[in-house]
């Protein structure tokens, strides 16, 4: 496997889920790794499974809420020669709120991790990118940044912002040599959504079985994809938006049948 031999990579929110399923099928294919996340523990966990694969990881702990941060994780992993990859795939998710609630500091923080951080590391390591075979952007963005979500508006906007920024710097890095794309999951089971149904076996029933496809979308479910869009098997796809959500988005929710309790 050597799809990705000789490449740098920069994976954000490396050290579970989703961005740890990316980082070990990444180093499967040759590449070398840059992790960060805000865990320590976490990343160096992760690193050392890269390591056991044959490949370098380096471990930056980083707090992607903290601008200051953002830059010194791009300065520090750029001292090691350009990185050909950026996997943006950090989120943040705050409780549920009604945007009319929702304090203002919380809105910021939510868009720093979420956008802010990408455009940052954006801005940063698309110099060294310019022209590199193969280089590429992809942002793990969301379903929900394409339609409302009631309680969950300061994610979903942030969501909604990367996907029109996908778009945007597809536009304008193109020329470049530079694609941009987005990975969209639906819900996944991640630590992220069980911390919002804890203790509540029925919801949590009902989520994972809500789109067409039953059974729960697995943070792997999200490899296969980001493979594809990182390879040369992708050179000319660009500023595209990829959903992988069982057919969640698919359903028309006027005509999707309805809970057959609700019929009697």
């Amino acid at each position: 496997m050597s799809a990705l031999k000789g490449k740098r990579v920069l994976i954000t929110g490396a050290g579970r889920g989703i961005g740890r399923s990316i980082a070990l099928a990444v180093a499967e294919e040759g590449a070398d790794l840059v992790l960060a996340a805000r865990s320590g523990d976490e990343l160096e966990a992760v690193a050392r499974e890269v390591n056991g694969i044959g490949h370098h990881a380096m471990a930056i702990p980083t707090d992607l809420a903290d601008q200051q941060a953002v830059e010194a994780l791009a300065a520090k992993a750029l001292e090691q020669g350009p990185i050909d990859i950026l996997i943006s795939n950090a989120a943040f998710s705050p409780p549920p709120s009604s945007l009319i609630d929702l304090p203002m500091d919380v809105w910021r923080q939510t868009f720093m991790v979420n956008t802010g951080a990408t455009l940052l590391l954006t801005k940063a390591l698309t110099p060294g990118m310019t022209q590199r075979p193969g280089a590429n952007i992809i942002i793990v963005s969301s379903i929900r940044g394409q339609g409302g979500t009631p309680y969950g508006g300061a994610y979903g906007s942030s969501k909604a912002a990367l996907n029109q920024m996908v778009k945007t710097l597809a536009c304008e890095l193109g020329p470049l040599g530079i694609r941009v794309n987005a990975i969209l999951p639906g819900p996944v089971l991640t630590r992220m959504t069980t911390d919002f149904l804890p203790d509540n076996q029925a919801l949590f029933d009902f989520y994972g079985d809500i789109a067409p496809i039953k059974g729960w979308t697995q943070p792997e479910d999200m490899v296969a994809p980001a493979l594809f869009l990182a390879s040369a098997g992708a050179r000319k796809v660009s500023g595209h938006l990829l959903v992988v959500d069982g057919g969640l988005s698919a359903i028309n929710q006027d005509a999707f049948p309805p809970p057959a309790d609700l019929l009697t």
